[in-house]
């Protein structure tokens, strides 16, 4: 096992060090491949978009071939320097300069110093010329950088002379130049245009989200994006609903409105035969963020409709579309069995994001299939994984989150564990800082292993301890020191109810991976009464799993006839919506209880909410206390 682990690791290392780009590429793809369907939406529509035509080649190959910029003249008028500039521009184009070369120097200088002299319109075509100049190596390339950022300082001394219309022409400049996220003007010309945000036209409005959407910071009260689309919905393409989507989601801005949202299943469901991927995408993705639970009913109707787009869109999109439910625990059990079995055919084309994605879907709603597909493609992952090293070195939460997913789906590759908690990857996943929650997860799973079936290594006792407590929740108490929710109530109304009936009980964390408490009881049957704890044996949030033994002693815990009852309260968010089934976390963690050699005993929250007066609730709590361990 330990030569496994430690040979897998050491080729890991070789493939890390080849810097391996093949991942990153995807992504950036993708998102390139993003903003250029956005920006389409815009070229193509009917509507007015301030949106720049692109200039072919040949245009620039055929200007005259002068060459005034070879000397510079700096008292010329604003016409002869821009004139001079398109010329330098066609004669890099013609003879495959870049802007950097030497014989530039002297032009690009008294540019960028008369460059406030010329007029709106020439300071704008300056900028489209910059943007068919041969690539240059990096936004920082000599003459380049000057002249982009001399252009971005003058535009923004000009935004406030400038319309809504200007200032939208010559942000798509920038989109064009590629320095959105660079330069300082689409930010302040986005400033300006949030002014008016509730007053724009359709067209202005999905613009201005565009730009967001490059920038990836809200930069106003996006609020005010909502209440203007929700006024203009209607006359939105479901192209320009994609663009807004984009925007909402990637500056992590949910919908807050029920009547937009409504409006946008409603759509989305009439349009999914003919809605492209990535507007389809953006839009799942908005809704799975913003929905709560008064959408669950259009989102089951929606989850019902996307049955039949399985086969027509791409892998990404079907992958999001099985997404759609995680955040209500809502699953569609028909749907996700059919993007399974297309994730099957495909699966070794998919990026390891999609994989911790897809173990996400199969580990959260624990579904069996009819076709027990979720099994077949469960245990194809860890071989695929190891084909996967260069990514995982660039991606490694990536790899120890689907570790921890197919865990739950019971499915666990010793070498690859070994692999996660060796402390090498450990320092290499998490730089900085103590480990995430998943390898709390991970390392119990491995303790409760065993060392005859795992022998690797295992994060320290120190580690646990602070894992301990960081990760698990207070224990809840009524003397008002925290603020109780839902489920913790419900706890210390189930406790204060058996200790009418038993006593003594207590709170404690035996699985400290699952951040909650449970109530526990220790029942010795031929004494006919409950037990007390070892206290010095488990004590609160130190991150240890709390065995038997531990928690009654040695001589105790070899005794069958004591009984240690967990009490787990199910609340809503440990089920899934409307099926007879738990997440799979929380299988796992009764699964792990039984493997302790502790009795499970689950009472949800609702069943609990049902019973008004204490003699229920005793008697409500005899009767489960009898079904499980006959007490």
């Amino acid at each position: 096992m330990w030569t496994k682990t430690h040979c897998l690791w050491r080729s890991a290392g070789r493939l890390g060090r080849q810097l391996c780009t093949t991942s990153a590429s995807q992504a950036r793809i993708f998102v390139d491949r993003e903003n250029q369907f956005a920006h389409g939406v815009l070229m193509d529509s009917p509507k007015p978009y301030q949106i720049l035509r692109p200039t072919s080649d040949s245009r620039w190959r055929d200007l005259p071939a002068t060459e005034g910029f070879m000397r510079p003249q700096c008292d010329a008028t604003p016409a002869e320097l821009y004139a001079d500039f398109q010329s330098l521009v066609g004669h890099c184009i013609r003879l495959d300069l870049q802007i950097s070369d030497a014989r530039y120097d002297a032009f690009a200088r008294c540019y960028c110093e008369q460059l406030h002299r010329l007029a709106d319109d020439q300071l704008l075509g300056s900028l489209g010329a910059l943007a068919v100049l041969p690539t240059p190596e990096s936004p920082k390339t000599r003459n380049y950088m000057e002249l982009w950022n001399t252009m971005d300082i003058e535009c923004c001394r000009r935004i406030e002379r400038w319309s809504s219309e200007q200032l939208l022409l010559v942000s798509d400049a920038w989109y064009r130049l590629g320095l959105v996220r660079i330069g300082e003007f689409v930010w302040l010309a986005l400033k300006k245009l949030g002014r008016r945000l509730r007053k724009l036209p359709p067209e202005q409005l999905v613009h201005s989200m565009f730009l967001c959407n490059l920038l990836r910071r809200p930069v106003f009260e996006m609020f005010d994006f909502e209440l203007n689309l929700a006024r203009c919905v209607d006359q939105m393409t479901i192209g320009e609903l994609g663009v807004m989507a984009m925007g909402f989601f990637k500056t992590q801005t949910p919908i807050r409105s029920p009547e937009l949202l409504a409006q946008l299943y409603k759509r989305l469901a009439n349009e999914l035969d003919t809605v492209e991927d990535i507007a389809l995408v953006a839009l799942l993705k908005v809704l799975r963020y913003s929905s709560k639970l008064p959408q669950v009913e259009p989102l089951n109707g929606l989850l019902s409709d996307l049955e039949s787009q399985v086969e027509r869109v791409s892998l990404l999109t079907c992958l999001h579309m099985a997404l759609l439910g995680c955040e209500l625990q809502t699953c569609n059990d028909a749907l996700v069995e059919r993007i399974l079995l297309r994730f099957e055919r495909e699966l070794d084309t998919a990026r390891l994001k999609d994989m911790e994605r897809i173990c996400l879907v199969m580990a959260l709603f624990n579904l069996t299939t009819a076709s027990g597909v979720e099994h077949r493609v469960a245990r194809r992952l860890p071989d695929l994984l190891r084909q996967r090293m260069e990514e995982i070195l660039r991606h490694p939460r990536c790899f120890t989150n689907c570790l921890q997913f197919l865990t739950m789906r019971g499915v666990c590759d010793l070498e690859l564990l070994g692999v996660a908690l060796e402390p090498r990857f450990v320092q290499h996943t998490y730089r900085s800082g103590l480990p995430g929650r998943e390898y709390f997860h991970l390392d119990g799973f491995a303790r409760l292993l065993g060392a005859e079936q795992y022998q690797g290594p295992l994060l320290s006792a120190r580690q646990r301890q602070q894992m301990g407590r960081l990760y698990t929740q207070y224990i809840p108490e009524r003397d008002g020191r925290f603020k109780l929710n839902g489920t913790d109530r419900i706890l210390v109304e189930i406790k204060d109810a058996i200790s009418l009936l038993h006593r003594p009980v207590s709170f404690k964390h035996i699985l400290p991976q699952y951040d909650r408490c449970d109530v526990v009881l220790c029942y010795d049957h031929r004494q006919r009464k409950a037990l007390a704890l070892d206290a010095e044996a488990c004590p609160d949030y130190n991150g240890e799993i709390l065995s038997r033994r531990q928690l009654l002693g040695e001589s105790r815990a070899a005794d069958d006839q004591v009984a240690t009852v967990v009490i787990v309260v199910a609340g809503w968010n440990n089920v899934i919506r409307e099926k007879d089934r738990f997440t799979g976390q929380m299988e796992m963690k009764l699964r792990q209880l039984r493997q302790l050699g502790h009795l499970p005993l689950v009472i949800y929250w609702h069943e609990w909410r049902e019973l008004e007066t204490s003699a229920d609730r005793q008697d409500f709590l005899r009767r489960r206390l009898s079904q499980v361990a006959k007490i």
